[in-house]
C-alpha cells in the first residue's frame, strides 16, 4: 500500500516549461514595477533620503547587487534545485537555516502582497473618483478586483503570465522613458545639471534611508531562479536573466531619478518631494507632457500595480509549491495541474491566504495607507536580510566545495564583498526601520521581532523534523 502511494506521488504532474531568459527577465522586472517605483519611491529617496544624490544611490545599490549576482549565479550552476534563496541557503549553511530562511522569505512575500493590495486600493479609488467623482465604495472593493484577476491568471501556466507581464512592462517603461526624454530635452525647470551625479550630493542627507528605499526596488529579482523547473536551459538562462534584471533596474532608475530631479529643479526637488511625495511625479508629468501624458501615466500606474501583484503571486506560489514537494507543507499543494503544468493548488491557496490576511487587517481598522507602508517596508527589509544570508551561504558553499569551474572571484571574493555590502544595508535598515515603515519606533521594534520570529520558527521546525520526521528533514531544499 505504501509503495503504491509513493508511486502515485512520484507520478504526480510536475512543473515544466520552456521559458527563456527574456521571459524570466520580463516576469521578474514586473515585480519591480518601474512606473510604480518611479511614482512612489524615487520622490521618497529625494525627500527623505540623500536628496539630489538619488541617481548615484541606484548605481551604488546596483553594484552591490551585481556582486551578489556573481556568487548567486555561480551557485545556481551547482545547486540544480528549485526554491532559489531557500535551496541555495540550504546547500550552503544547512537545512535548518534553509528552512528558517524559507519561512522568512515566504513571510516577506505575503507581506508585500498584502501591502500592494492596500496600494492598489488607494490608487484605483483615486483614479476612479478623479474621473467619475466620489463613489460609495471602500478602497478594499477595488483591491478585490485585482485579487480576482491576479488569482485567475496565476492559476494557469506562467508562460501566460509572462506574456501579459511583458506587454504591460514594455508599455510602462516606454512611457517613463518618454517622460525622461521630454524633461532632459527641454532642460527641466532650471536646466540640466551634473550636481546629482556628484559625490557631494551622494553623501548628503540620510544616505541610509536612501539605500534602503533604493534596495527595495531591486528586491524580487530572485524570481529569475524560482522558475527553474519551468525554464529552458536554466544553467545559462538564470544567470543571463539575473544580470539583465539588475543592470536594467539600476540604469533605469538612475536615469529616471536624474530626469525627475531635473523636472522639479535642483533648488526645489527636495522641498517638493517632501511636500507631496505621492503626486510630485504626476505633477511634473502633466507639466512637461500635458494632460495626455498625465492620463496615460495614471492608467499605466494601475496596470503596473497589477503586473507587480501577478509577479508577487507567482513567486509566492512557487515557494509554497517547493515546500510542499519537500514535505514541509501538505503534499497536496506540491502537485502541478495535469493540463496547465502550473502549481494551481498552491496558487489557489496563496490567493485565499492573501484574501484572509488583507481582510483581517481591514477588520482591525487599519487604513490602506498603513497597510501599504507597514507591510511593504517590512517585506523589503526581510528580503534584503534573506539576500544577505544567501550571499554568506554562497561564500560558505564554495569554501566547502572548491571546484575548478568557479574562479576565486565568483566563489569567494564577490560573495564576500556582497555579504559585507548587504550586511551594511541591513544594519542601516534596522537603524532606520521606523522611517522605512512610516511608523513609530515601538511599531518598528514589534515588526523587527516578527521578522526574527519567522526565521526562528522555521529553524526550530527543522529541528523538530530532524527528530520526528527524518525523511522529510532530509528533503529540505531538495538536497
Amino acid at each position: 500500500m505504501a509503495e503504491t502511494m509513493m508511486a502515485t506521488q512520484d507520478a504526480a504532474p510536475s512543473l515544466k516549461g520552456e521559458l527563456g531568459a527574456l521571459d524570466i527577465a520580463l516576469a521578474t522586472l514586473a515585480y519591480a514595477g518601474p512606473l510604480t517605483g518611479t511614482a512612489g519611491y524615487i520622490t521618497y529617496i529625494i525627500g527623505y533620503g540623500n536628496g539630489l544624490g538619488a541617481p548615484l544611490t541606484f548605481i551604488a545599490v546596483m553594484i552591490a547587487f551585481l556582486l551578489f549576482s556573481v556568487g548567486y549565479s555561480a551557485q545556481a550552476r551547482f545547486v540544480p534545485n528549485p526554491g532559489a534563496f531557500y535551496a541555495y541557503i540550504t546547500a550552503g549553511i544547512g537545512r535548518s537555516h534553509g528552512l528558517g530562511s524559507s519561512f522568512l522569505i515566504l513571510g516577506s512575500y505575503l507581506s508585500i502582497g498584502v501591502g500592494f493590495y492596500g496600494f492598489a486600493g488607494i490608487i484605483t479609488k483615486q483614479f476612479v473618483e478623479n474621473f467619475f467623482g466620489p463613489l460609495p465604495l471602500e478602497w478594499w472593493a477595488y483591491s478585490l478586483i485585482y485579487w480576482a484577476a491576479v488569482g485567475t491568471l496565476a492559476y494557469f501556466h506562467v508562460a501566460i503570465s509572462a506574456k501579459v507581464l511583458g506587454v504591460l512592462l514594455v508599455a510602462e517603461v516606454a512611457v517613463v522613458f518618454f517622460f525622461d526624454f521630454l524633461v532632459m530635452s527641454s532642460g527641466g525647470r532650471e536646466g540640466i545639471s551634473l550636481q546629482p551625479l556628484s559625490l557631494d550630493a551622494f553623501t548628503s542627507g540620510q544616505l541610509g534611508i536612501a539605500f534602503i528605499f533604493g534596495a527595495a526596488l531591486f528586491c524580487g529579482f530572485e524570481a529569475t531562479a524560482i522558475y527553474r523547473e519551468e525554464t529552458r536551459d536554466p544553467e545559462r538562462t538564470i544567470p543571463r536573466a539575473t544580470y539583465a534584471v539588475v543592470l536594467f533596474i539600476g540604469i533605469f532608475y538612475a536615469i529616471t531619478s536624474w530626469a525627475l530631479i531635473t523636472a522639479l529643479g535642483n533648488s526645489k526637488a527636495v522641498e517638493l518631494s517632501l511636500a507631496d511625495p505621492s503626486n510630485a511625479f504626476f505633477n511634473v508629468a502633466k507639466e512637461f507632457g500635458g494632460k495626455i501624458l498625465f492620463d496615460l501615466v495614471s492608467v499605466l500606474l494601475l496596470t503596473s500595480t497589477f503586473a507587480a501583484h501577478l509577479s508577487i503571486q507567482n513567486v509566492t506560489t512557487r515557494y509554497v509549491y517547493s515546500l510542499a514537494v519537500d514535505g514541509v507543507f501538505p503534499k497536496v499543494l506540491g502537485v502541478a495541474h495535469p493540463c496547465h503544468a502550473s502549481p494551481s493548488r498552491a496558487s489557489v491557496t496563496v490567493s485565499c491566504v492573501y484574501l484572509v490576511l488583507t481582510g483581517l487587517l481591514v477588520f482591525t481598522g487599519l487604513s490602506a495607507e498603513q497597510i501599504y507602508s507597514w507591510f511593504a517596508g517590512l517585506a523589503s527589509f526581510s528580503i534584503l536580510l534573506a539576500m544577505t544570508v544567501t550571499s554568506i551561504s554562497a561564500f560558505v558553499y564554495f569554501r566547502r566545495n572548491p571546484t575548478a569551474d568557479v574562479s576565486a572571484w565568483q566563489g569567494i571574493i564577490a560573495p564576500a564583498l556582497s555579504s559585507v555590502a548587504l550586511a551594511i544595508m541591513v544594519a542601516l535598515g534596522v537603524y532606520n526601520f521606523a522611517s522605512l515603515i512610516n511608523g513609530s519606533q515601538s511599531l518598528a521594534n514589534i515588526m523587527l521581532a516578527l521578522i526574527t520570529s519567522t526565521y526562528v520558527i522555521g529553524f526550530l521546525y527543522a529541528g523538530y523534523l530532524r527528530r520526528a520526521k527524518p525523511e522529510v528533514f532530509a528533503k529540505i531544499g531538495r538536497q
